[in-house]
């Protein structure tokens, strides 16, 4: 399993290559890169949720047997914004980078770089569990998350905010939820249907993995200066997190799969929209976007030695 998962990790760094390769291009540059991360959330990941779920659960107990597992992803996100708090607090982190710190701890970017690594470490039948993840992910984002930032730039607000919480419902949870709804209503889809959709899904992880390489080729390396609050940021995001989940994790009685793509997800790098909600938050912005850029890059480096951890306990 070991050397499959590093293979699987290096065929994405070989996509991720051809990203890097051609963003600086001046028929791409990043105008490809936004239509690239539009095609990817909008139409391939919401077209493969659909097969995925389709294919993976057969029938409506398979269904219902991963929709138990469902409460597990929230339950971890919530832990970690708590810890977050906290951390927040003991190493006094300045009052208008808190929320940010908090974000950064507790929320993973599931979508570009978490599902094309569970998919190619652990399968496609590991990707309804990260699905769970996302939702969890997605649905406290814009409600804690997004309350956190606004309190960084001295908004007020409520906790649900009506605009943040129409953004739950994005393109990846409608492809999710219409899966399991044809899997429920026992539907059979006919191959004229399911090829093309199949095949327009496939596109997700390449897609994903191209604009991760764009995005690491725009990063300005020189302003990745490290200070106290991102070396503990980084501490607890990849050592102390992975270290306390898998202690958390190993002994509780559910599937090696759904232990495995929990750890996974949780040493993924700060969400992309973070950044963009920071900038309309009044937060700061710069900070924020040095969060994305740093843990995007360590998180390319440490996934290899997570995938040898992972094929050794499991």
């Amino acid at each position: 399993m070991i050397l499959q998962s590093i293979k699987s990790v290096m065929s994405l760094v070989l996509m991720m290559m051809v990203g890097f390769s051609v963003t600086r291009k001046p028929w791409f540059g990043k105008q490809g890169e936004n239509f690239l991360s539009k095609l990817c959330i909008q139409v391939a990941i919401p077209l493969y949720m659909i097969v995925n779920v389709y294919e993976t659960c057969g029938s409506r107990k398979e269904l219902l047997n991963l929709l138990k597992y469902f409460p597990i992803p929230f339950g971890i996100i919530i832990f970690f914004i708590i810890v977050g708090f906290a951390v927040s607090r003991l190493m006094k982190i300045e009052k208008k980078r808190q929320g940010a710190f908090i974000n950064v701890i507790g929320f993973s970017n599931t979508v570009f770089v978490g599902f094309p690594i569970v998919t190619a470490i652990l399968g496609e039948e590991a990707l309804p569990m990260a699905m769970s993840y996302y939702i969890a992910n997605t649905t406290l984002f814009w409600t804690v998350g997004a309350w956190l930032l606004r309190r960084d730039g001295g908004q007020e607000g409520s906790l649900f905010a009506k605009d943040n919480l129409k953004r739950i419902v994005s393109m990846p949870i409608v492809g999710f939820l219409t899966g399991i709804v044809l899997v429920a209503a026992n539907v059979q889809i006919p191959d004229w249907i399911f090829n093309p959709v199949n095949q327009l899904g496939k596109m997700a992880t390449p897609i994903a993995m191209i604009v991760i390489g764009s995005i690491l080729r725009n990063i300005d390396f020189r302003q990745m200066k490290m200070s106290r609050d991102l070396a503990v940021l980084l501490l607890n995001r990849f050592v102390a997190a992975p270290a306390l989940m898998m202690a958390i994790l190993l002994p509780l009685p559910f599937n090696d799969i759904a232990k495995q793509v929990y750890l996974i997800l949780i040493i993924m790098p700060a969400m992309t929209q973070f950044g963009i909600l920071a900038k309309e938050s009044g937060a700061d912005y710069e900070f924020c976007t040095l969060l994305i850029a740093v843990t995007t890059v360590i998180s390319m480096a440490v996934i290899p030695v997570y995938t040898l951890i992972l094929g050794m306990v499991f």
